[in-house]
């Protein structure tokens, strides 16, 4: 139950599509999805914000409400969305001024009885922005804005408090004006984010042009997404001279672009000693009366324009899902086809050369290990362990002997040799490491992605080899001693199995004895030197003879296969924890698979709570 809600709930399901598109975006600008196209078109930046200003919001209680009609001024560098916004609120509320980047936060006019539960009631609204209550947000400096960043603010200002006297009636009186920063110069990608965020929650949009930035490539890529949106939108060409080609050719630039089927509303150009001067006259014109009309005939379609609105933004959410999700599709595999090579030349390099040098080979000795302990198990009382005393004793002053002996002939003091299967594992690991490192080469120069060559950087670190080794060598002394234990239980089975038959039992003993004292003639013989490999055959090879004769050696040979399948099990397990793991993490990935099916599950959860939401508010 506790899933399913998880699964269905539309706001989680939101919050959780937003995190993941966030991971995608730092993808989207490199490799196979980095282009021009991509940097000019902010999509996926966009589509966040539609999830946090207009689609999470929709899934609050009364949204259609409560949320009440924004319409967003929108436009470049003097192009006089100040104007407008003063003709849409009847007075000179913005200023109307012709200092680039005038307007650098977003600034809200509404009427005091919209009041704030649109803005209080959402946490994903112009979240992180610092609020300004009736008072414009300070300016920063272009110096400011390089050295400090863009600090996000927006101003609330109602309508009714602004100073001097309405010289008109609000075209919108239930809706929010936001005049909303330039996009066309340099500084204005500080504050791209903050564009985005208000063309996202927009039901309306105006966008304000002039004669000489009209067919600016900027504005018209980030309207042509606004109306990819469902957005409806209004074109203002300001300050445009008596031209009626022109005008149609700002018609058929940018209507075609933003979708808009309405005509591109002219304003001519005024000129006055003041704002309020300039205002005046603005409002005495037919052209004024037409905007404003437009504006007001938008905004009265109130909830029926936000439902289209809402349904607009799942539309475009949905046409473009793959699009958002496909860097991180292409990050899970390329995270898969790491993973699987990194677990190819774990068995090509280690777990093959482990079981066919060692666990098939001749140096085997977990068996001969077994054999041994069952003697342990076969002394004869108070002689056997005697005998074994005798050759502890005999063989300490032969070593020492032995020792002699290489030092004078120049040899130096005997090494202690590592067990044969660590040997072929320390052969082993360089050449795996070596693979691996020649096959991240190979996909920083296919791939073109940073995260390759560092990948590559930190293969051939002594750091990081040293770091993966040492755990390694660690786990192995642990896994020695987990073999150790489990070739005492079968010698203590086998040990079980001969109980069952005391005559042989006490044969065997008989047998152990005789063998005990031959390796302490062969300790003597070889006067200490390499003594394990000169006692151990004889003394297993006595024990597995008896045991042949007596009929076990089926069971022998499934002992054998039983200890070589356990081992070769346990070193794959400590290959994958000790060493590929630490490599396979050296590429994480952005997400999983999962993850990704689970963010498609999320958007099929909010596209039917949307929908139903739309359409109740249509019935």
């Amino acid at each position: 139950m506790g899933d399913e809600m998880r699964v269905t709930d539309p706001i989680a399901a939101c919050d959780r599509l937003i995190a993941v598109f966030e991971r995608a975006i730092p993808l989207s600008s490199k490799g196979r999805w980095a282009s021009d196209d991509a940097i000019r078109v902010p999509i996926l930046p966009f589509a966040i914000a539609q999830l946090r200003m207009r689609v999470r919001p929709a899934f609050q209680p009364d949204w259609i409400v409560t949320d009440p009609v924004h319409i967003t001024l929108f436009g470049g560098t003097n192009t006089g969305k100040s104007t407008v916004v003063n003709l849409i609120v009847g007075r000179p509320a913005a200023g109307m001024g012709v200092r680039a980047r005038c307007s650098q936060h977003p600034e809200a006019y509404r009427p005091a009885a919209v009041g704030d539960r649109w803005l209080d009631g959402n946490p994903t609204r112009f979240q992180g922005y610092r609020r300004y209550r009736d008072e414009h947000p300070p300016r920063q400096s272009d110096e400011e804005l390089h050295r400090d960043g863009y600090r996000r603010a927006l101003a609330l200002l109602e309508i009714d408090r602004l100073p001097g006297l309405p010289l008109a009636p609000i075209a919108a009186p239930t809706a929010i004006v936001w005049d909303a920063p330039d996009f066309s110069t340099e500084q204005s990608s500080s504050y791209l984010g903050t564009i985005l965020d208000l063309l996202a929650l927009a039901d309306l949009v105006v966008m304000t042009v002039t004669d000489e930035c009209y067919a600016d490539d900027r504005g018209t890529s980030l309207l042509k997404m606004v109306g990819d949106a469902g957005v409806n939108t209004l074109i203002v060409a300001n300050k445009l001279p008596e031209n009626r080609t022109l005008l149609d050719d700002v018609g058929r630039t940018l209507g075609t672009a933003g979708g808009s089927q309405a005509p591109v509303l002219r304003l001519p150009e005024i000129s006055g000693t003041s704002t309020l001067d300039r205002l005046e006259q603005l409002l005495r014109c037919d052209e004024a009366d037409l905007l404003r009309d437009s504006v007001q005939r938008e905004a009265a379609l109130g909830s029926a324009l936000k439902q289209r609105s809402l349904l607009g933004s799942i539309a475009f959410l949905e046409r473009h899902l793959d699009e958002f999700l496909g860097p991180l599709t292409h990050e899970v595999s390329a995270s898969a086809s790491w993973q699987a090579t990194v677990a190819r030349l774990s068995r090509e390099a280690i777990l093959e050369p482990y079981r066919r040098d060692y666990l098939d080979g001749i140096r085997y000795g977990e068996l001969n290990r077994t054999l041994l302990h069952l003697m342990e198990r076969l002394q004869v009382p108070l002689i056997g362990p005697i005998l074994d005393l005798t050759g502890r004793v005999v063989r300490i002053p032969l070593r020492l002997a032995g020792r002699g002996i290489r030092s004078l002939l120049g040899h130096g003091s005997e090494e202690s040799k590592s067990p044969p299967e660590q040997e072929i594992l320390q052969d082993a690991i360089p050449h795996w490491l070596a693979a691996i490192k020649a096959e991240a080469q190979v996909l920083a120069r296919s791939d073109g992605r940073e995260e390759w060559t560092a990948i590559v950087q930190e293969l051939e670190s002594v750091r990081f080899r040293t770091a993966l080794v040492g755990p390694f060598e660690r786990a192995f002394d642990v896994y020695r001693e987990r073999m150790e234990r489990l070739v005492r239980r079968r010698a203590e089975d086998l040990y079980e199995r001969l109980s069952e038959n005391p005559k042989k039992l006490a044969t065997m003993r008989g047998a152990n004895l005789m063998v005990s004292a031959t390796s302490v003639a062969l300790v003597i013989k070889t006067a200490g030197l390499d003594w394990s490999d000169a006692v151990l055959g004889p003394v297993v090879a006595g024990v597995w003879q008896n045991l042949l004769e007596w009929g076990l050696g089926r069971y022998l040979e499934t002992l054998r296969t039983e200890l070589k399948e356990a081992q070769l099990q346990a070193m794959r397990q400590l290959v994958e924890v000790h060493l590929e793991q630490p490599v396979r993490n050296l590429f994480p990935g952005a997400v999983s698979a999962g993850e990704l099916d689970a963010a498609r599950a999320d958007f099929a959860s909010i596209k039917a709570e949307a929908t139903r939401i739309a359409e109740g508010t249509r019935s």
